[in-house]
């Protein structure tokens, strides 16, 4: 038989183990409130897409094109955003390769652990035609 005193101890183990459980949960998942789709695309993408398009890079693998695109000390908004150019003309305008960066977004966020995202991107920045100036230096 259940006495009162053990119903009351289970009860304060109950509260204690949801509080850890709670706790544990939270502590391993995340929530990104400003990320930038164009900024978070996966290296091999790029490689991928630039062989597909029959465009030329500065570089042809995986490590070459990540240090490429890689900021490694201090640096200017202008620096940071200079970055871009390097790959940007490779997926802009082309609805296949925006697709799958959006799909492998949401892969990449999945395998985090974040469990709400809110992702931004550019309309113009990713269009390549009837917009003015063409982005990217783009051909139409």
């Amino acid at each position: 038989m259940w006495s009162s005193q053990h119903i009351a101890l289970n009860h304060i183990t109950q509260q204690h183990m949801l509080k850890y459980i709670t706790f544990f949960i939270l502590s391993h998942l995340q929530i990104e409130l400003h990320v930038h789709l164009d900024g978070a695309v996966r290296v091999e993408t790029i490689l991928d897409v630039a062989k597909r398009r029959g465009i030329a890079l500065s570089a042809c693998t995986v490590e070459d094109m990540t240090q490429i695109c890689v900021i490694h000390q201090p640096a200017t908004l202008t620096e940071f955003l200079g970055k871009f150019a390097e790959y940007m003309h490779v997926i802009a305008g082309d609805r296949e390769a925006i697709k799958r960066i959006a799909y492998e977004f949401v892969e990449d966020k999945a395998k985090e652990g974040v469990i709400y995202v809110e992702v931004r991107y550019s309309p113009h920045l990713l269009a390549n035609t009837d917009v003015e100036p063409i982005p990217w230096n783009q051909k139409e």
